[in-house]
């Protein structure tokens, strides 16, 4: 049966990343988020990765929709439909107080509220606003090398992998996995100066509802109709989706070494 992949192989595709999602839901660097100096820190690595993902996402919007002028139909209507649901809510969404904007900006307001700076993340937004390369502009922003590593892992595919590969790193590597990376921290950050944690417990709880009730269903569904049953294009998903999560943890693993440092 072709148009979908049957629900043997969607389980497969879960199950064979289920070892590296549960390396993340586990990872130390929970522990470490101990003091907002710390949950600070980890902010000021981890925005990159909250700027990557709507990249991503911005990634496969144009790969499954026209976004052209003039218009034509492109693609298939259930992806068309997938992939705009998801953009609403990322790209427009509303802040605690109702004000509406992106997840990324929520993240960075969180991150002041917190006394973070996001003085590298806005110098790269601002730098490729401005026309400059996104290799020069990363390379120029002072972003930390981690994180900076993560976000080329992110761009690689971006840039040379196919549909199938960039839905499957969306999903399998964010969407699917981002409910039990939050649930991690919520379950550690300090409970001290709790009104500065305000806004970063709605950003985490928010995407905790989010991609664990509508996002992540709807972001498999369509990597389903994109891998169509193929058994290649479902091996390079795979790849992809594990390679994607393995980048993940050498992340978190240089930000908890960073935080065990004090460096």
């Amino acid at each position: 049966m072709r148009g979908r992949l049957t629900r043997m192989q969607s389980e497969k595709l879960i199950s064979a990343t289920e070892d590296l999602r549960a390396v993340l839901g586990q990872h130390r660097l929970y522990n470490t988020l101990t003091s907002v100096g710390g949950v600070a820190r980890f902010m000021e690595h981890h925005v990159f990765a909250v700027w990557d993902f709507m990249t991503l996402l911005k990634a496969l919007q144009r790969g499954l929709t026209c976004v052209d002028v003039p218009w034509v139909p492109r693609g298939n209507a259930e992806t068309r439909y997938l992939i705009n649901e998801i953009v609403v809510g990322e790209e427009s969404d509303v802040d605690r107080n109702g004000v509406r904007m992106s997840h990324f900006e929520m993240y960075c307001q969180a991150m002041k509220g917190l006394g973070a700076s996001t003085g590298p993340i806005d110098e790269l937004v601002g730098a490729i606003s401005q026309g400059v390369g996104v290799e020069t502009a990363l390379s120029a922003c002072g972003a930390p090398q981690a994180s900076a590593e993560f976000v080329r892992s992110t761009l690689d595919v971006v840039m040379n992998g196919a549909l199938h590969e960039i839905a499957a790193v969306f999903t399998f590597g964010r969407e699917d996995v981002i409910p039990t990376m939050f649930l991690g921290m919520l379950d550690h950050i300090p409970t001290d100066h709790a009104s500065a944690f305000d806004d970063l417990r709605y950003y985490l709880q928010r995407h905790i509802d989010v991609d664990g009730d509508h996002h992540g269903p709807l972001a498999l569904a369509m990597v389903e109709h994109l891998i169509d049953n193929d058994q290649r294009k479902y091996d390079e998903a795979l790849f992809a989706a594990r390679s994607a999560l393995q980048h993940r943890i050498m992340l978190w693993d240089a930000v908890a070494d960073s935080l065990s440092s004090g460096s």
